[in-house]
């Protein structure tokens, strides 16, 4: 018989309780802990240990003060449509207010959007590539900051991000989507499961959601768009006047410029974007503009009655102005824009300009953002009471 036998024959190994003192904390309890402990699960709780029921809460009511809330935001229109929110939310009386995070999923298009408004985000993820990583990222953030609740700012792979840290990490989470959110359905079944609330626009995606988890609360990017249209002032009668807003080519969006011209007499158009001019005499009815803020380019779109262009955050903006929007992307057109061939454009063009077709507004009343808020908080405190209800102290 070997040393170390003969030595753990005399002295048998005593097993402390997994339940012991040493893990009386919630936060250091796990389920394989807690698995573990097959022989001792009948037995009744002594002086050093807590009952099985007080680690069963989840671990967003384990603190005893509130957190505030994680706004997250991966691409522009997510931003935009977050600005709003994150006002309310902030506004005093509002809890403990809300922190924005920017994934860097397009780059540094949410930091511009939020520059344009005097705002920055309050976190940045490190660089990361892909859901996968962006999705370790965000529950590596929930963990350590223990929100009260997760919002996604939009259906991209940033949401999908936020939505998978927040159920690793055992928070609720909600999604603020409308028809202007494009994703693959593998995708939007991914949300479906995965998020806890679901706040949508007027015009809602393509989602199937259970039964009084979804609100039709409206699309805070309005409140923005009827912030900034309020504060342009002027009149709301739109002239003749176009504005082409794609990332056609070259060749292509010079003989789109020059059709409209030719078919249009009294038409002045708005190139945003546009290529350099070279030695091309100027046009007086054609201006090239380039990169503009959101707010001007809401100026133009109030002034003018057709857009062209392959951007869904213009194409809604200008359907809420009731705007006749033609889409000239490679992707499907968004619902209430018309599709056509760039050959029989300026005809579909003139149609608008005539006013023989008429464009179909949103319903949007800009009012969705403290609507959106208000409930946020209040499902916030409701999990927080049913919390302090249900939760067991130990003596």
């Amino acid at each position: 018989m070997s040393t170390r036998r003969a030595r753990s024959n005399r002295a048998p190994r005593l097993r402390q309780s997994i339940l012991g003192a040493q893990f009386a904390n919630a936060e250091r309890f796990t389920v394989r802990a807690r698995n573990s402990r097959t022989v001792l699960q009948s037995k009744p709780p002594g002086l050093d240990e807590n009952p099985m029921r007080a680690f069963r809460l989840p671990r967003v009511l384990a603190t005893d003060t509130p957190s505030p809330l994680l706004l997250v935001a991966g691409t522009r229109l997510e931003a935009l449509r977050l600005l709003p929110l994150l006002r309310a939310l902030r506004a005093q009386g509002r809890g403990e207010g809300a922190l924005l995070v920017d994934t860097g999923e397009s780059g540094p298009a949410v930091r511009e959007a939020l520059r344009e408004h005097g705002l920055a985000p309050d976190l940045r993820l490190p660089g990361t590539r892909g859901t996968s990583a962006a999705a370790f990222a965000m529950l590596r953030l929930a963990l350590r900051l223990q929100p009260s609740m997760i919002v996604a700012g939009g259906a991209s792979r940033s949401g999908l991000a936020a939505a998978v840290g927040a159920r690793a990490a055992g928070i609720s989470s909600a999604l603020i989507a409308s028809s202007a959110d494009s994703a693959p359905k593998l995708r939007w079944r991914l949300l479906a499961a995965l998020c806890t609330w679901f706040y949508l626009g007027r015009e809602a995606p393509p989602l199937e959601l259970p039964r009084g988890r979804a609100l039709q609360t409206g699309d805070p990017l309005f409140d923005l768009c009827r912030e900034q249209s309020d504060a342009l002032g002027g009149s709301h009668d739109p002239a003749a006047r176009v504005v082409i807003a794609s990332a056609l080519a070259h060749a292509d969006g010079e003989r789109l410029a020059a059709a409209l011209l030719l078919r249009e007499s009294q038409a002045r158009i708005d190139w945003i974007a546009a290529p350099g001019l070279g030695e091309r005499d100027i046009h007086p009815r054609l201006r090239r503009l380039g990169h503009l803020p959101h707010w001007r380019t809401l100026a133009l779109l109030r002034r003018a009655r057709v857009l062209i262009t392959d951007d869904a955050l213009l194409a809604l903006e200008a359907r809420w102005l009731g705007r006749q929007v033609y889409w000239v992307g490679a992707n499907p057109a968004p619902r209430g824009c018309g599709e056509v061939k760039l050959p029989q454009l300026a005809d579909a063009v003139h149609h608008a300009l005539v006013q023989t077709l008429s464009a179909q507004p949103l319903s949007e009343d800009g009012r969705s953002a403290p609507r959106l808020a208000a409930h946020l908080l209040d499902r916030v405190e409701q999990r927080a009471f049913a919390g302090l209800l249900t939760r067991v102290r130990p003596r």
